[in-house]
This record gives structure tokens, sequence and C-alpha cells, in this order.
């Protein structure tokens, strides 16, 4: 295959390349303009026209990479964002429960009291119905006696 053929395939093939039309452009004018220029220092530049396309569609798309940079930030930062809300959600969830727990052990510890207190009122209530009986039990064994 001749030079002048090969180097028109290796144009058309950078043209098939992704985001290598810009590329493709930058490499035309950097062939004219080493074309115009007397005398050639070297017959071939020593980047071939496919890698040329390749660096022209690097810088064409930096700012595409730059927005996709400052997506993925601003994904980030949401994600810290909703990392904190969450955990702070969390903090707010342990403090409600352990705010029901104490409640809970505090109307335990008033039904223990409370029933303590009934029992203890019903035992008295007893200790006075026995002592009522054995006092009349007493009065009529003294009537019955004395009688």
């Amino acid at each position: 295959m001749s030079p002048e053929a090969k180097e028109l395939l290796d144009y058309l093939l950078a043209f098939a390349g992704p985001g290598a039309a810009g590329g493709v452009a930058l490499a035309f004018f950097g062939w004219l303009k080493a074309k115009a220029e007397k005398p050639h220092i070297a017959d071939k530049p020593s980047v071939g026209a496919a890698a040329m396309a390749q660096i022209g569609g690097m810088v064409m798309g930096q700012g595409d990479l730059k927005d996709l940079v400052e997506g993925l930030r601003t994904v980030a930062a949401s994600h810290d964002r909703c990392t904190l809300v969450r955990e702070a959600e969390m903090l707010a969830r342990k403090e409600e429960a352990k705010e029901h727990r104490e409640h809970e052990r505090r109307l335990l510890e008033e039904r223990r009291q409370h029933e303590q207190r009934l029992a203890e009122d019903r035992h008295r209530e007893h200790r006075e119905l026995i002592d009522a009986i054995q006092g009349l039990t007493r009065g009529a064994r003294d009537i019955r006696c004395a009688g």
C-alpha cells in the first residue's frame, strides 16, 4: 500500500473512532501547518494520525469529563447528606426508644407499688376482720362461761 493511501486510511480510521472528529480536525490542521513549514525537520511526525485523533478527542472530551466528575461529586455529596440524615434519624429513634423504655419502666414500678399497697391494705383489713372475729369469739366464750 502506498504511503498516501495509508495516510488516507489512517484518517478514515480516526474518523470512525469515538469522539475523534475534533481530534481529526486538530490533526488535519496540524498536518497543514507542518506541511507549510520549510524545511521539514522530520519526514513524518513522531505521533501518528490515530494518536493525534485520540489526543484531540481527549481535549474535546475534557469538558464532558469535568461535568461528569462534578456530577459524581454532587452524587457523593447527596449520599453523604442522606447518610447524615439517616444517622440523625437513627439517633432520634434510639433516644425515643430509650425514653419509651424508661416510661414503661416507671409505669411498671408504679403498678408494682400500687399492687403492693393493695395487698397490704387487704392484709390489714383481713387482720382487722380476724381480730374482730376473735374478739366476738372471746366475748361469746366469756358470756357462755359466765352464764
